[in-house]
């Protein structure tokens, strides 16, 4: 019954093991669910990458459930996903993104050897590994259809520095993720200079017209 009612948040930033970062980490898990908050965008759907390519490290792309290396997410999940090997060594795969408030997976089958670890736009990290991932250390590892393994997981920054990417990493076969997504993304220096830069054009193009305007009348 307990684990029914799993779709909990807390804020589990200062119990994970690991860690470096000065964040405050809120952590929402949706056991059997997949349902993107609003204002969240997918990033990464691995459809870009063809079925049976290797990305990363011992980690890659699938369409299909293969016994013993890759089981689709039971929810959240269409086309390819990405599966993390941990055999015959250890593997990892890394996603960085422009600096969000939140980021956000489809997870299946999650397993105690997998590990995520929050990259932090300030340099810092935070690790959360089996269980701590959805906040309950207590589920069975593994499970392929059960919405106790199962389901997505999103991070919320409430306070420090802004989320900059995510480490997905396995000591055994496998760690299994789908649509990847952020939300809050604040644009890069270079592109605030080019937004920046276009208001400016189009300011001098106003400005133009409008002098033109006053000569011919």
């Amino acid at each position: 019954m307990r684990k029914a009612l799993i779709a909990l948040t807390a804020l589990f930033a200062t119990t994970c093991v690991a860690t470096t970062a000065s964040a405050a980490t809120l952590l929402n898990f949706q056991p059997g669910a997949s349902t993107l908050a609003p204002g969240m965008t997918i990033i990464q759907d691995f459809e870009s990458m063809a079925a049976g390519s290797s990305v990363g490290t011992n980690a890659g792309i699938y369409n299909s459930d293969i016994s013993g290396i890759s089981a689709r997410p039971a929810v959240g999940s269409t086309g390819n996903f990405l599966a993390v090997r941990g055999t015959p060594s250890a593997g990892s795969y890394q996603l960085n993104f422009v600096p969000a408030t939140a980021v956000s997976f489809a997870l299946g089958s999650l397993d105690t050897y997998n590990t995520l670890r929050l990259l932090y736009a300030d340099g810092s990290f935070q690790d959360y590994i089996g269980g701590q991932i959805i906040n309950d250390l207590v589920f069975p590892s593994g499970d392929q259809i059960s919405g106790e393994t199962n389901g997505r997981v999103t991070y919320t920054v409430t306070s420090g520095p802004l989320l900059a990417g995510a480490v997905f990493s396995s000591t055994g076969n496998s760690f299994e993720i789908d649509n990847v997504a952020t939300a809050g993304a604040v644009p890069e220096p270079a592109t605030w200079a080019m937004i920046i830069l276009g208001f400016g054009i189009i300011g001098r193009g106003m400005r133009t017209r409008r002098n033109t305007m006053v000569s011919f009348a």
